[in-house]
């Protein structure tokens, strides 16, 4: 879902300490904070990604998979394997989220997610296929507010967001540290304005291979999605970036998603 980002015509804003005067200023202040977000959420335009996901139900039972994110471009690749089942699904996402295909690989069927459908939860996990796309939330939501805010003696920057074109997501909300304006907490409000996930954002060093070298790089490595509706928690480790990987665009034809 790829759209322009929209001149805000009028804009409701809690301004930051007072030093935010006019309108269109606390606009583009609050479009820089979403930026952030984005920021902190891209681990790579080209290469291969590894991670792990995690869902923990509320009767205590899990599940996991190991997770392979091929990226060039606007295209990702997810390939997701059980541990006792081997590949289980794969997710081919398309111009930054304007398609998305999922091969279920036990029944062999492909099956396209369109509007809505793109909002549904991947594996039963917390994630819908859109929270995995990569999609840019400058380009698709805009600030409707933003304020100050302190919760368990700790002091945030808060952003609530309205998507540009509505189809389940109704509002987020965006908390930034304070000090240092990390994204730390992103909560999905439903179609009718209910708060029914959220999600906490962890950073810590994360390994990446480039140039022949191995560094350790501070990233948002760990998404922990609390779904509200069922009380479990789902969480996406990465583990490894790796930017020497070139991979080959036959992987992102929508031909080859079944093989």
């Amino acid at each position: 879902m790829r759209v322009l980002v929209l001149t805000v015509g009028f804009f409701a804003a809690t301004f930051f300490s007072g030093n935010v005067n006019s309108q269109g200023s606390g606009a583009r202040v609050a479009q820089e904070l979403i930026a952030r977000l984005d920021q902190a959420l891209v681990k790579s335009n080209l290469g291969l990604i590894k991670a792990n996901l995690i869902l923990i139900r509320r009767s205590g039972e899990t599940a996991s998979w190991d997770v392979s994110i091929f990226r060039k471009d606007d295209d990702t690749l997810y390939l997701f394997e059980s541990r006792g089942r081997g590949l289980e699904y794969k997710i081919l996402i398309k111009d930054g989220g304007e398609q998305i295909y999922v091969f279920n690989v036990l029944s062999k069927k492909i099956f396209r997610k369109v509007d809505e459908e793109k909002y549904e939860q991947h594996l039963a996990t917390g994630f819908s296929f859109m929270d995995l796309s990569g999609v840019s939330y400058q380009a698709n939501y805009n600030p409707i507010v933003q304020s100050d805010l302190k919760a368990a003696e700790q002091s945030f920057k808060r952003v609530s967001l309205k998507p540009i074109i509505p189809y389940f997501y109704s509002k987020l909300i965006l908390l930034l540290e304070l000090d240092s304006l990390k994204p730390t907490r992103l909560d999905f409000h439903d179609r009718d304005g209910v708060l029914f996930k959220t999600m906490n954002i962890k950073y810590g060093p994360l390994k990446v291979k480039q140039n022949q070298k191995i560094a350790k790089e501070d990233h948002a490595s760990r998404l922990e999605m609390l779904d509200l509706n069922t009380g479990s928690i789902s969480v996406l480790e990465y583990t490894e970036i790796d930017k020497e990987v070139k991979p080959d665009p036959s992987l992102f034809d929508l031909a080859n998603l079944n093989r």
